[in-house]
């Protein structure tokens, strides 16, 4: 009996340790790696989505005419990828920081004028698409964004470029096309980051 005892005062401490030890997992779980993030289903309508909010890792809302975006978003905590392309969106609210796990967001082919400071908070994106919007600056706070590896600012009103922007170790690709630019302009930012393959339109003093 005294076996029978300990056999389960034993089984029940193991079970306890393993919630303990499987718990940090479990917290960090909704930051998803590239291979596994590339298998989750793209979700196309948030209607759907919110009916298991959980699992939802994916999100494309594309092409719907959005003028804000919908307060249901912000209820998956645990979204790795947005796509908000192709909308009438004007402003990026002060809530997308809440999407902490956030590694790829697009929102080309909008109105945005402006990134909000608190944008920075998604530390973890890797790409980030902002071309063909009305974007006239870049916060400061861009160097916080550590991680990046693909920016693309195709097509936007552009004129200066933070000196924070040196910070973004990881960056490699970045697309200023269709944005004037002089010559020395160019080679300044090719002299901020070196590591970086950027891709300009011809300059406006080129002669051409």
């Amino acid at each position: 009996l005294s076996r029978r005892t300990l056999r389960r005062a034993t089984a029940r401490i193991t079970f306890f340790v393993c919630i303990i030890l499987a718990f940090p997992f479990t917290a960090h779980a909704q930051l998803l790696d590239a291979v596994a993030l590339d298998s989750m289903r793209t979700y196309r309508s948030l209607e759907k989505a919110l009916q298991n909010p959980d699992q939802v890792y994916r999100l494309d809302l594309s092409g719907q005419k959005l003028k804000e975006v919908p307060e249901g978003v912000f209820l998956l905590k645990n979204l790795n990828a947005l796509d908000l392309s192709h909308n009438k969106l004007k402003v990026l609210p002060d809530r997308l920081q809440e999407l902490r796990y956030m590694q790829e967001f697009r929102a080309s082919r909008n109105k945005l004028t402006e990134v909000p400071k608190s944008f920075c908070r998604l530390t973890h994106l890797k790409r980030l698409d902002l071309s063909r919007n009305a974007l006239t600056g870049l916060p400061t706070c861009i160097g916080a964004f550590t991680r990046l590896v693909s920016l693309d600012l195709w097509d936007n009103d552009l004129a200066d470029f933070p000196e924070e922007m040196a910070e973004m170790r990881a960056l490699r690709f970045l697309d200023l096309r269709a944005i004037q630019f002089e010559v020395p302009e160019m080679e300044h930012l090719q002299e901020l980051m070196p590591a970086v393959k950027i891709f300009f339109s011809q300059p406006c003093n080129s002669g051409m």
